[in-house]
């Protein structure tokens, strides 16, 4: 089993790895943006791929790592992500996705995005019920995707539909709409484009993300980006028992 570990940057994954070693370092060079090493995690191989921030850079990095290794069983998302409700998902607290949401796909109409409007879904797969087609939402399964790449369920398992961006949400009407429109419960700008290529590839996919902000605030007490750095160590030891 080889399981490719993901962070947007190198910040989240050098709190990943004082989660795994307390020092941060590793026995090969550390990844640069875009690319990837080599690393034992408890006896499972893994590859620490850093892929750069938003959904084009994370469809990259691992479309390209998809591509040169055929070894890989699955793909484990590791980062911060924004909530935009503070009392379901507080600061620092750990959710994991439970769906996948990319609001910018679709015809933009009067009334908002309309992602069946062009016709052309995303993908199309064979479910077990036939033809399933992918537009904006993707659903997951984070308990069978733990179960199948042999980590353990995290303590205290928090759920909720995230949302990939390619602009952070600066505003809080913004945010409402988001809100009123998809009921996300986080936001982030990679999640969506490593689990369509883990569901093309037919491979688990388990994204994490410990909260940092209050989604379209930017006031200073809404914002404990450290400490969620510091959670997301402690949470990815915790997949690893």
């Amino acid at each position: 089993m080889t399981l490719v570990i993901t962070t947007a940057t190198q910040k989240e994954m050098k709190a990943v790895l004082l989660g795994f070693n307390r020092r941060g370092k590793i026995g090969c060079k550390f990844p640069s943006l875009g690319n990837y090493c080599e690393l034992p995690v408890n006896e499972k191989l893994c590859l620490l791929a850093v892929t750069g921030v938003g959904p084009v850079n994370a469809a990259l990095s691992i479309g390209r790592i998809l591509g040169e290794r055929k070894d890989v069983t699955g793909v484990l998302s590791l980062g911060v992500a924004g909530s935009f409700d503070l009392e379901q998902a507080p600061l620092c607290s750990a959710v994991v996705a439970d769906s996948e949401i990319w609001p910018e796909y679709g015809l933009h109409t009067a009334e908002g995005i309309d992602p069946e409007g062009i016709t052309f879904p995303i993908l199309e797969y064979t479910g077990v019920t036939g033809t399933v087609s992918v537009w904006d939402r993707i659903a997951l399964e984070p308990e069978k995707a733990c179960r199948m790449l042999n980590l353990s369920v995290p303590k205290d398992l928090l759920k909720g539909a995230s949302m990939t961006v390619s602009g952070v949400t600066g505003t809080e009407e913004r945010a409402r709409m988001l809100i009123e429109r998809y009921e996300p419960l986080t936001e982030n700008m990679e999640g969506f484009s490593l689990a369509l290529a883990c569901l093309q590839a037919g491979i688990p996919f388990l994204e994490l993300r410990t909260i940092s902000n209050l989604v379209g605030s930017r006031k200073p007490e809404h914002w404990k980006l450290d400490d969620a750095l510091q959670a997301l160590g402690e949470k990815a030891r915790e997949l690893f028992v």
